[in-house]
């Protein structure tokens, strides 16, 4: 009888043996230096009151007087969380709506997908900073392209600019980052279309249910890890959009735009207070934590139901 007996490769022994600690201590160190360390660090400043910009404040401990100080007598700080909100809100909600029905629409009616896809990437392949000079130069006030193109259908007057008007500064942001950032969406929600297996549909079409029931009681359970997995990225990253806006329009006119990031900008490299500024800073660490801990139980939810 032959002996089928599978030895462990000498890989295998040596990574059961512990040598891959040797392996993966450069990543580690790279993660706790450029990761962990400043995490921590922010956190200490965030509880001192340094300050380069008055020299009595040499970073002394104080505890959490930052952070009551900013949740209970900062009106600008929570100006600029509930902007930030519904900036987030907005962009991520037309995103995910358009990139969702355009890729059903590449899923069902196209069939040469490869150069379509090719072209959705040209926006979002686009540096941040490349956008928001793009859009700036594009909409100035004198010379613009598109502000000459809004003056001749009447939707901006002669003596006025896009981002000098604050009724149009939030919604044309909006409006760049739903142009940025829809194709990432509609490729994503794509790959996830194109991934779902076809036998329940087929069932479902045997028996009698129509695109519509098909599409709420199969494609929707089916794809819902993919839409939290869009929606949570697409929510991090709009919740720390800071480069577009600063070039465009650098927190204006007045506060109109100032986003949490840009406040955070400006309290910590502006008025040099950085004890306060790393405070603020960590209030974005903090709600990005609890996107990421809602989203995540939003996946998982049912799932854990069933096991209980």
């Amino acid at each position: 009888m032959m002996n089928t007996t599978i030895q462990p490769s000498r890989g295998r022994f040596l990574l059961d043996r512990g040598a891959s600690m040797p392996l993966i201590l450069p990543a580690t160190v790279l993660v706790l230096i450029f990761l962990v360390g400043p995490f921590y660090y922010m956190a200490y400043t965030a509880m001192t009151d340094l300050s380069f910009a008055n020299p009595d404040q040499n970073g002394a401990f104080i505890g959490l007087d930052n952070f009551r100080r900013l949740v209970r007598s900062d009106p600008i700080f929570w100006g600029s969380f509930w902007l930030t909100i519904r900036f987030v809100v907005a962009a991520v909600a037309l995103e995910f709506v358009l990139g969702f029905f355009l890729a059903w629409l590449i899923w069902r009616f196209i069939e040469r997908q490869r150069l379509l896809t090719t072209l959705l990437l040209v926006p979002m392949m686009l540096a941040p900073v490349a956008v928001g000079l793009i859009w700036r130069l594009l909409l100035q006030g004198d010379f613009g392209m598109v502000s000459h193109y809004l003056r001749q259908v009447g939707l901006l007057s002669q003596s006025s600019a896009v981002f000098s008007t604050p009724s149009l500064v939030m919604p044309t942001i909006i409006a760049i980052d739903v142009w940025q950032w829809t194709p990432f969406v509609t490729l994503i929600i794509l790959a996830g279309l194109m991934s779902l297996p076809r036998s329940p549909f087929e069932a479902a079409t045997m028996d009698g249910a129509g695109p519509w029931r098909q599409f709420v009681d199969i494609l929707l359970p089916l794809m819902r890890p993919i839409i939290a997995l869009v929606l949570l990225l697409r929510g991090i990253d709009a919740f720390k959009e800071f480069d577009k806006v600063f070039i465009m329009t650098g927190g204006g006119p007045g506060t109109v735009s100032e986003l949490l990031s840009i406040y955070a900008y400006r309290v910590n490299f502006k008025h040099w207070n950085l004890g306060y500024g790393a405070a603020v800073s960590f209030m974005v660490y903090l709600v990005v934590l609890i996107m990421c801990s809602i989203f995540y139980k939003a996946v998982y939810w049912k799932s854990a139901a069933e096991r209980a």
